[in-house]
């Protein structure tokens, strides 16, 4: 087992590259159940859960190599198999989205039952009632969720106390894609996610309206066909490298980082008072070669990149015209959106600016489903706080017990206590290293970015979370100039 040591206290600077999205290829994976023919996925990161669902997938008669060009090819060889069982399925949550293209495709489907997780119960009653409102027969049986009967289409409401269901909407979704009529899903995701799968499954052949919005109607059609697609960046990395940057004091710029997949959070940074620069890339301007390559080098800063009509991009300031960003949209000087997706012609960026981070202001967050603040940057949003002046409050409204990395980075100095959903940060407290657990995926990061600024070393232990949905974070802070190293555990 691997454990990373951070030595506390160097500021990052230089050029990243964002990974493809982890929770964005999980559910397109899925996806390829439904497909005919051979499927080719450009940008997926090779973690542990991408590797856990292949070995799903094979289980199921699909097939994946990786080629060359670092893509994965993935076909359906034999759809006689139906059942994904625990020891499969246990690895992680998002398996379960197999149960809707399982069902549609093959007729049935038995997957088991997911479970809890270590930050609270996550139900799948919003997935079955999904399945349902489409005609399945839903049964439960000695741990196992059976979905059977002809797929039909239906109107499904997906909300609850919560908000929307982003897995559900999946399962949904594309169940729908082969179903006998038209289905309307409302209070749909809204997460890029989402409309990343929607983008996909309409590149196979699959008919469906209002991408990005509560309302997904979709038109059955008989069989869907493979293709070549790209997913999107990882904005979870993106914002976690953002972080990073901030919490140093660096000037890090992170490419292929997309500002409209991360409102919430840049307004959060803003009003914390973090500077940071917000553009794109021209194609042949160097970026192509360094998103492609494995990893990128430690690089000389350079100024501000600017639009094509020579103006920089950045984001209003208070008191400006257009005022305060909102957290559904960026603005941006020539009223051009950045980052809609694959094939978009320019590469964005976002860069943060040197300053003190003994500027930054305590700044109250609530997390919130999409365009919200995302919970999966809650714990790394608790980190920067640690070093901000003054009192904030982080409230998770999505999974109220998400606060287990709490007690870990109270063994760095931090001052944190929790009343109910909330947190609330006492900043601007020295943080010393010691040794801490990794708890889960997220919590990883929080305690990786808090040892970048405390006192002496931190070792922080059970990093297998870390690379569940971080492909190669250690590798990348030590390029931005870390002292950050992977051991093997004695």
């Amino acid at each position: 087992m691997d454990k990373i040591r951070v030595r506390g206290g160097a500021r990052l600077s230089g050029q990243v590259r964002v990974s493809g999205s982890k929770n964005a290829s999980l559910p397109i994976l899925a996806a390829c159940l439904l497909v005919d023919g051979p499927t080719v996925l450009e940008g997926v990161p090779r973690l542990e859960d991408v590797r856990n669902m292949c070995h799903i997938l094979e289980h199921l008669g699909v097939v994946h190599e990786w080629l060359p060009d670092g893509s994965l090819r993935v076909e359906v060889v034999d759809d006689r198999n139906v059942h994904a069982p625990y020891h499969y399925v246990r690895t992680m949550r998002a398996s379960f989205c197999l149960l809707g293209p399982l069902w549609a495709r093959r007729g049935r489907a038995q997957v088991s039952h997911p479970g809890g997780c270590v930050f609270g119960h996550r139900p799948i009653d919003l997935h079955l009632k999904g399945m349902r409102a489409l005609g399945a027969d839903i049964r439960i049986d000695k741990g196992d969720v059976h979905a059977s009967g002809p797929v039909r289409g239906g109107r499904v409401y997906l909300g609850s106390n919560f908000g929307s269901t982003v897995l559900g909407t999946a399962n949904t979704l594309m169940a729908a894609c082969l179903a006998e009529g038209e289905t309307v899903i409302e209070y749909a995701a809204q997460e890029p996610e989402i409309a990343d799968l929607c983008r996909f499954l309409r590149a196979c052949g699959a008919r469906i309206e209002g991408i990005g919005t509560h309302r997904l109607h979709i038109r059955g059609v008989p069989k869907l066909r493979g293709c070549r697609y790209r997913v999107i960046n990882d904005r979870i990395e993106a914002g976690t490298l953002l972080a990073a940057g901030v919490l140093t004091g660096g000037e890090v710029e992170v490419l292929g980082a997309e500002p409209d997949h991360l409102s919430a959070f840049l307004d959060a940074l803003e009003r914390a008072g973090a500077r940071f620069e917000i553009g794109f890339r021209e194609p042949g301007d160097g970026a192509g070669a360094e998103l492609g390559a494995e990893l990128p080098g430690l690089v000389e800063a350079r100024p501000p990149r600017v639009s094509r009509e020579g103006r920089a991009l950045r984001l209003p300031r208070t008191g400006e015209q257009g005022g305060r960003l909102l957290t559904d949209r960026i603005f941006y000087e020539d009223e051009r959106r950045v980052g809609d997706g694959p094939g978009e012609e320019g590469i964005p960026f976002l860069r943060t600016l040197p300053m003190d981070p003994e500027e930054l202001e305590a700044t109250d967050v609530a997390t919130m489903p999409y365009p919200g603040f995302p919970t999966d940057l809650q714990a790394q949003f608790m980190a920067l706080m640690l070093v901000a002046k003054g009192v904030s409050v982080i409230t998770e409204k999505i999974y109220p017990e998400r606060f287990i990395h709490v007690s870990e980075l109270a063994r760095l100095g931090a001052r944190i206590r929790r009343e109910g959903p909330c947190a609330i940060v006492q900043g601007g407290r020295e943080l010393c290293g010691a040794t801490v657990m990794a708890s889960d995926l997220r919590a990883s990061a929080a305690l990786i970015l808090a040892g970048l600024v405390a006192r002496g070393t931190t070792a922080i232990r059970r990093v297998y979370h870390l690379d569940r949905g971080y492909e190669s974070l250690d590798r990348k802070l030590a390029a931005l100039g870390a002292d950050i190293v992977r051991l093997k555990e004695v």
